[in-house]
């Protein structure tokens, strides 16, 4: 009795799903399991949330040639160029929220695969691109680029340096006075707790990504000087 039930209701949700719409609009993510990487470049072209799902999953299961094969394609080129024209838009709708969130977790797939990270940190002004996505109100996006520039800088001595380029390099494009202050005022004017931890995870991994410790010191009092400790106590 309960498999004729479930029966009806499927053939009912089938028959609803006709009346909405073709099948094709349901497909959450493109099928790219064994698509090779110039058919993902192409697909990088027609920026979609179905594209970059798809592609997200491929580049998660990607061994290193197929990833190098993708890198040097100008995958990465395409993504970080989306994500600035993305974030240039303001984010009006919904569906340009999304948009940018799954471009950016495909470039976080690049960096969690070593050949992505090691070829990220041997080419100078991939980090300066990411940074300029930070130029949005979608807090994810942002979210995700911060805990991006903590792994950097935790990844190693170069990576840190990058890191820390591109945030120069992002208070002079901004005309503010102090490399810290993106991270510091978004820290002060947000209330959303996980980007908070996020932030401080950052400014940790900003601070102890210097084995020195008179350069630790450096940059910790140029947090200081920033009210950091007024910051934490409000925090608390």
């Amino acid at each position: 009795m309960m498999s004729i039930k479930k029966e009806g209701a499927h053939k009912k949700w089938a028959a609803l799903k006709e009346k909405l719409g073709p099948q094709e609009t349901d497909q959450s993510e493109a099928n790219l399991e064994n698509a090779e990487p110039e058919l993902c470049i192409r697909l990088l072209q027609m920026p979609s949330v179905v594209n970059y799902s798809g592609l997200k999953k491929r580049l998660e299961n990607s061994d290193d040639a197929w990833m190098v094969q993708f890198l040097e394609l100008s995958g990465l080129d395409l993504l970080l160029e989306a994500l600035d024209r993305l974030s240039g838009r303001g984010v009006a709708r919904i569906s340009d929220a999304l948009l940018q969130l799954t471009c950016i977790s495909c470039v976080r797939a690049v960096m969690n695969s070593h050949k992505g990270i090691e070829y990220i940190v041997s080419n100078e002004g991939y980090v300066r691109k990411l940074f300029q996505a930070l130029d949005t109100t979608n807090v994810m996006v942002k979210k995700q680029i911060f805990e991006l520039l903590a792994a950097l800088c935790i990844y190693s001595s170069d990576g840190h340096s990058l890191a820390l380029d591109a945030l120069d390099h992002y208070k002079s494009v901004k005309n503010q006075q102090y490399r810290f202050s993106i991270i510091m005022n978004e820290l002060s004017n947000t209330d959303n707790v996980p980007y908070m931890v996020t932030l401080l995870s950052a400014i940790n991994a900003i601070i102890l990504g210097k084995e020195e410790l008179r350069t630790r010191t450096q940059i910790r009092n140029e947090f200081i000087g920033l009210q950091l400790l007024d910051v934490l106590d409000k925090l608390r």
